[in-house]
């Protein structure tokens, strides 16, 4: 058998990893520019220099050169524009909000999103039309093949994680006066009526300028 897969591999690490990262850390930066508001400018030129501006920044850049897709630059610029905008939250609380976000990946986020728009909204339309093909979950039942099970299976984790990140909170049906309340019979569990974004939830969402009325 050639030996092929270990000098690819060397290349990758040595050379186009690299090479990428710098690429992805530029991009950040020239999409963080471009956010900065003129009436901004002053205050972030006083800002960015602090030892927590600089600590934060660090963060943002290794988040970067990790990002796969332009969304996910955005969203990191987004956070970064605001801990150097925002006299209202401290270091540590972008610090922590950055971490979060580096916990979600992309499709986590639009769930996040998605929780937080009622029908009626203005952006509803708009933006279920630009992302009902991600987040419609697969649908799987006795029977299904192997691979439609799969993906609902993953599906599922996602409002988990956000659950348990405590971006989002269950909502569960309040029973009638005497009545028991109703039971999932896969879980054993009370049945879940739907989800609700917490006010973390919404504070990451306007940390990356994802809440309503902003861009999605």
């Amino acid at each position: 058998m050639d030996h092929y897969i270990g000098p690819i591999a060397a290349e990758v690490v040595g050379s186009l990893i690299p090479n990428q990262r710098i690429d992805r850390i530029e991009s950040l930066l020239k999409i963080l520019e471009a956010k900065i508001e003129e009436k901004d400018r002053s205050k972030i030129i006083q800002n960015i220099y602090t030892p927590e501006s600089i600590d934060l920044l660090e963060d943002g850049f290794i988040q970067a050169s990790r990002a796969l897709s332009e969304e996910r630059k955005e969203y990191i610029a987004s956070l970064l524009k605001n801990s150097l905008t925002d006299d209202q939250l401290k270091h540590i609380e972008y610090k922590k909000l950055l971490s979060i976000l580096g916990e979600l990946n992309d499709l986590e986020l639009l769930l996040l999103k998605a929780q937080s728009i009622y029908s009626g909204h203005p952006e509803y339309a708009e933006f279920w039309g630009k992302h009902e093909n991600v987040l419609t979950p697969p649908r799987a039942h006795l029977g299904s093949a192997r691979e439609d099970v799969d993906k609902h299976v993953i599906y599922q984790t996602y409002k988990t994680h956000l659950v348990n990140l405590g971006l989002l909170r269950i909502r569960y049906k309040k029973p009638k006066r005497g009545e028991l309340p109703e039971f999932d019979e896969k879980t054993g569990m009370v049945k879940a009526q739907g989800y609700d974004t917490t006010p973390l939830g919404r504070l990451l969402l306007r940390s990356v300028d994802m809440s309503a009325g902003n861009e999605s």
